[in-house]
């Protein structure tokens, strides 16, 4: 409870800078001000992206350096490594032909400091290492369009699904801008890096929650009643089902149930948001154990009294 007032508190005082900077003073020009808001416009519309060749890499490590102390920055190394190892998450902002900021991130299965310098390409988590925007294009909305661009490429492309959460560290100082981004503020970071306390933050790139006032709950829990080898390749072909679901956008998630030693045989456990009892009910009927008669299942709504679940 603690730590959560206190990343509430950071956010507050965010805000209330943000609204003293931008609203507390009487502007001295307003024209001026609307002219300067327009043109921020123009300069983000204007923004192309592509992946960086590696001959774009030193102009990288140039921006890198000036966005970032000498101990928090990446290495001239470490940018050719990610644009070689991890070049399909690594995106550049490009203006009138040139770079003016760019996005690179390489996989991991944890997100700890290790994993600040390697690449799995079967990690499940995205670590975001650099958001940056030449010092001079900054405050134009440059970054904010980079990255929202950056994630929605990402979560396109995800097609087996198999990039489960964005991650990234930041400073008290940013933790508004991620998260109105879309990031939510998980903890503070045991990662060090640099002198100065980091934060963790995450965006899933699967629907969390039900529709707001649409959507509501559905629990499905089942048993086998064949023998498993039987079972098998149903299994497989529902796994497979769920993934596909949760590419297209259906907040649904499935797992199977274990004794105090973890052993399984409990019978299975889904969890899905649906409009209705009955298009719940149509969903699961398509689920391949189902509709290969190799479970007993059953079907309810679920309604939350104390707190909620959140899908991963």
């Amino acid at each position: 409870r603690r730590l959560l007032l206190t990343v509430h508190l950071i956010l507050l005082l965010q805000s209330l800078a943000f609204q003293q900077e931008n609203f507390g003073t009487r502007p001295r020009n307003r024209m001026s001000s609307n002219m300067n808001a327009a043109a921020s416009k123009d300069i983000v519309s204007d923004l192309t992206f592509r992946h960086p060749l590696t001959e774009d890499i030193p102009m990288c490590f140039e921006i890198e350096s000036a966005s970032y102390p000498e101990d928090e920055a990446a290495t001239l190394e470490s940018l050719y490594n990610r644009q070689s190892n991890a070049g399909d998450y690594f995106q550049c902002a490009i203006l009138d032909g040139k770079i003016v900021g760019f996005v690179c991130a390489t996989r991991c299965s944890l997100f700890e400091e290790e994993s600040m310098s390697t690449h799995d390409p079967e990690g499940k988590l995205l670590a975001i290492h650099s958001v940056v925007v030449q010092q001079k294009y900054r405050r134009k909305g440059i970054a904010s369009a980079m990255l929202k661009r950056y994630v929605e490429k990402v979560e396109v492309e995800n097609i087996d699904g198999s990039i489960e959460s964005m991650v990234l560290l930041a400073k008290a100082n940013l933790l508004g801008f991620y998260v109105k981004c879309g990031f939510q503020v998980n903890r503070p970071s045991p990662i060090v890096h640099g002198q100065e306390l980091w934060f963790e933050l995450e965006k899933s790139t699967v629907r969390g929650l039900p529709l707001d006032g649409q959507e509501t709950w559905f629990c499905k829990t089942e048993t086998f009643k064949r023998p498993f080898p039987e079972v098998k390749p149903h299994l497989e072909a529902h796994k497979d089902w769920v993934k596909q679901l949760r590419r297209q956008g259906y907040c649904i998630t499935s797992g199977y149930r274990v004794d105090s030693e973890g052993k399984p045989g409990g019978g299975g456990l889904m969890f899905l948001a649906a409009k209705s009892y009955d298009e719940a009910q149509k969903l699961v009927l398509q689920d391949p154990l189902v509709a290969n008669d190799c479970v007993d299942w059953q079907l309810n709504g679920w309604i939350g009294q104390v707190g909620d679940i959140k899908m991963r």
